[in-house]
């Protein structure tokens, strides 16, 4: 009986420390040239390009461009301030991109961006 409980609390041991560093990933740092830009270059493009025939004036192939104002002249990104940002209420809403939602995984990633500071890095 010892010999089974101890097995168990090793296996329990194993498994817990084998999930602590996806989690711990989870939560680092987002980094905008290796997460935010090639998910903006893969699933935005099509519209926000920046070129004479781009739907519109959004455009999302720079982080000075992801910054940027649209023809409003709103701030697309706030850094610090996930929830006012008009691109994570577009892609939480659902509304961006035309294509369809993006992946929860996703917009979380966007979010916490812009939530750590929207820093170029």
């Amino acid at each position: 009986m010892l010999k089974a409980l101890a097995l168990l609390f090793a296996i329990l041991l194993i498994a817990g420390c084998g999930s602590q560093p996806a989690q711990t990933q989870a939560n680092g740092p987002v980094s905008f040239a290796k997460d935010i830009q090639p998910m903006l270059n893969q699933n935005c493009m099509p519209c926000h390009a920046g070129s004479a025939d781009s739907k519109s004036p959004y455009v999302v192939t720079s982080y000075a461009g992801v910054m940027g104002n649209g023809k409003d002249s709103v701030p697309n990104v706030l850094p610090g301030n996930a929830d006012s940002s008009l691109l994570c209420q577009m892609l939480k809403a659902g509304t961006m991109p035309k294509t369809g939602p993006l992946a929860p995984a996703k917009i979380d990633l966007v979010t916490r961006w812009v939530a750590q500071g929207a820093k170029n890095n």
